[in-house]
């Protein structure tokens, strides 16, 4: 493979990702997402006791200031909120470095958007590959034979496969189509190859770096066999990273290690590089 080539990809990746994240839709969702609150590993546990299938949570007043109304007769998931009062400060010593504490905890009511109704949620979402032929059935059998790791099919929930990171095992959605789970296949060895704790270099990143490094091999290696995953890549890439500049971070790395996975692949099957269907 030559490098010009892997480098032509590599420049539809990025005019990819820059056209989701320069659009007003993206923009109304980052305006969206940051109301969020990051919920701490108490509430984040309380939330799923309550309700193990919510995704997105604000208070009755926050729904409504978006446009959306609670359902009548939705059962609230009560999460801890701090209580916080003014602090007594020595004005002779000025000490004004903390003018606030903690008190307390108490409950307050929250609502998964499932339990909402109204103005319709700017949403960034990749849309699943759909398709696939019984030669690319046989050719994701090859290409996970020639990767050399093990890999199980089973129900992984919303996602669509994943990275044992202690057992170094790749698991990827039984359900999926099998251009979906083609996709997945190396995105997950892009996770192996890259973070990995026996060796990985990039093991200690962020996962949202972690994230958009798997999907950007992902996206270049697919479509170095003709595979075009832009309708799923740019946008799940651009979601976690929420940087334009992505790719100038990740971007000698991303070729690295796709060209480290496309030489694994490329005598699989050389009569077997198709289009999407």
């Amino acid at each position: 493979m030559q490098k010009k080539s892997l480098e032509n990809i590599m420049k539809q990746l990025e005019d990819g990702i820059k056209d989701v994240m320069t659009s007003d839709r993206f923009a109304e969702w980052l305006k969206f997402a940051s109301s969020f609150h990051n919920y701490s590993f108490g509430n984040a546990m309380l939330i799923f006791l309550q309700n193990p299938k919510a995704t997105m949570v604000k208070g009755f007043g926050e729904w409504k200031k978006d446009g959306r109304y609670v359902k009548k007769g939705e059962k609230a998931i009560k999460i801890l909120a701090p209580i916080v009062k003014k602090k007594d400060t020595n004005e002779d010593k000025g000490d004004k470095s903390d003018e606030h504490e903690i008190v307390g905890f108490r409950y307050v009511n929250v609502f998964d958007v499932s339990q909402t109704k109204g103005k319709e949620l700017p949403i960034i979402s990749p849309e699943l590959l759909e398709g696939g032929t019984e030669e690319q059935e046989k050719l994701l059998t090859k290409w996970i034979k020639a990767l050399n790791l093990p890999v199980i099919f089973k129900d992984t929930g919303k996602a669509n496969g994943y990275f044992h990171l202690k057992e170094n095992y790749i698991a990827i959605h039984k359900d999926r189509s099998i251009m979906q789970q083609l996709k997945t296949l190396i995105h997950e060895y892009a996770h192996y190859l890259l973070h990995r704790k026996d060796g990985g270099e990039f093991k200690d990143v962020t996962t949202d770096i972690k994230e958009a490094q798997a999907e950007s091999v992902a996206y270049v290696v697919m479509n170095h066999f003709n595979f075009d995953t832009s309708q799923y890549s740019f946008s799940y890439i651009a979601g976690w990273s929420q940087d334009i500049n992505v790719m100038k971070k990740i971007g000698n790395d991303i070729i690295k290690c796709s060209h480290q996975i496309i030489e694994k692949l490329s005598n699989v099957d050389k009569d077997k590089n198709q289009e999407i269907a």
